[in-house]
């Protein structure tokens, strides 16, 4: 069997922030397709700053960062789904429609300077229903519970079909049913899809349970490699001064 391809490689990253402080430092990975990484660390540990310098959001101040092949970010990020940590922040007030959010997640796909076609709309219902949202459509997001609110931006991410999966912290305030539910369903897209996922949380037991690697970072890359060997890795306990299993949600499957 052939080794699965990088689709992602960060090499020496570092940031540091226009104050001076170093966000991250020295961090390298390859990310191969079809895998679901959890990206754990306590808070202020440079997760974020990750996901962003992947996006292009961030500039490092040494390393690099390859996507899809290409050191262009800007080249290949139709191809990538992001949920960035605000995306549930609900404002009743906001005008947009589940059905008009998530057609903004076609944009990628459409350009910005073509109005969206059949086709984009046609994609929108379907992944709508993929995602059990279709009767909410002409629902204001600012209507919409936690839980609901994190399937329509899950789907809003998705609807253009991306390759790689960023999610950021994506259950935040979110209860534990829905929880269970939306880490299903990234499951289901990781392994039947084929979806890369690289996914922010401090859901560590639950996560760690779908992921097959994991990213520890705390500033500095703490610890990259198989689930497995995260399992058994006895330093990793001193990050949390917890083991980690006592940070499991023992209702997910």
């Amino acid at each position: 069997m052939s080794e699965a391809k990088s689709i992602l490689e960060i090499r020496d990253l570092t940031v540091k922030l226009s104050n001076g402080v170093t966000a991250l430092e020295g961090i390298n990975i390859d990310v191969k397709q079809k895998d679901l990484i959890a990206l754990i660390g306590p808070n202020g540990a440079g997760k974020s700053t990750l996901l962003k310098a992947i996006l292009g959001l961030i500039k490092p101040t040494s390393g690099s960062v390859t996507l899809f092949g290409s050191k262009d970010l800007s080249k290949n990020l139709k191809y990538v789904g992001y949920v960035p940590q605000s995306a549930q922040a609900r404002d009743p007030n906001l005008p947009f429609s589940v059905y008009e959010t998530v057609l903004l997640g076609r944009t990628p796909v459409a350009g910005l300077l073509h109005g969206m076609g059949a086709k984009d709309r046609e994609k929108v219902d379907e992944t709508l229903k993929m995602f059990g949202i279709y009767e909410l459509k002409d629902r204001k997001i600012g209507q919409l519970s936690g839980g609901q609110s994190q399937r329509v931006f899950l789907a809003k991410a998705m609807v253009a079909e991306p390759k790689l999966l960023l999610l950021d912290e994506p259950t935040s305030g979110v209860d534990t049913s829905s929880k269970k539910e939306f880490y299903n369903i990234l499951d289901k897209l990781n392994k039947e899809r084929g979806i890369t996922v690289i996914l922010s949380s401090h859901d560590i037991g639950v996560i760690t349970k779908i992921a097959n690697r994991v990213l520890c970072l705390n500033r500095s890359q703490f610890f990259c490699g198989e689930n497995e060997d995260f399992q058994a890795d006895i330093e990793i306990h001193k990050l949390y001064e917890h083991p980690v299993e006592l940070m499991e949600h023992h209702d997910h499957p």
